[in-house]
C-alpha cells in the first residue's frame, strides 16, 4: 500500500501467493535457525501462518517447511 491508501501491484519473480483454503490442511514443519534448523512443531499450514505472524509481531523469525523436508540435509 502506498502513501495515498492504493494497493501496489509489483509483478516479481519473488512474489509466492498465499494458499489456496484447500492447501491450509496441509501439515507442515515450523523451524527457527540457530546455528542450525530447529524444528518446533508441526500443524496445518493455516495454523502455521498465524503462528509466523504473532511471531513476527514478536520480533521473532521462524520458518515453515513441508513435514517430507528436512532442511539440515542441505
Amino acid at each position: 500500500m502506498d502513501s495515498t491508501g492504493k494497493v501496489q501491484i509489483m509483478d516479481s519473480s519473488w512474489h509466492i501467493p498465499l494458499p489456496m483454503e484447500q492447501s491450509a490442511m496441509s501439515r507442515v514443519t515450523v523451524y527457527f535457525y540457530n546455528d542450525g534448523w530447529v524444528p518446533i512443531k508441526y500443524c496445518y499450514l493455516g495454523k502455521a501462518i498465524v503462528l509466523y505472524h504473532q511471531a513476527k509481531l514478536a520480533g521473532k523469525e521462524i520458518f515453515l517447511f513441508p513435514v517430507n523436508l528436512d532442511p539440515n540435509s542441505f
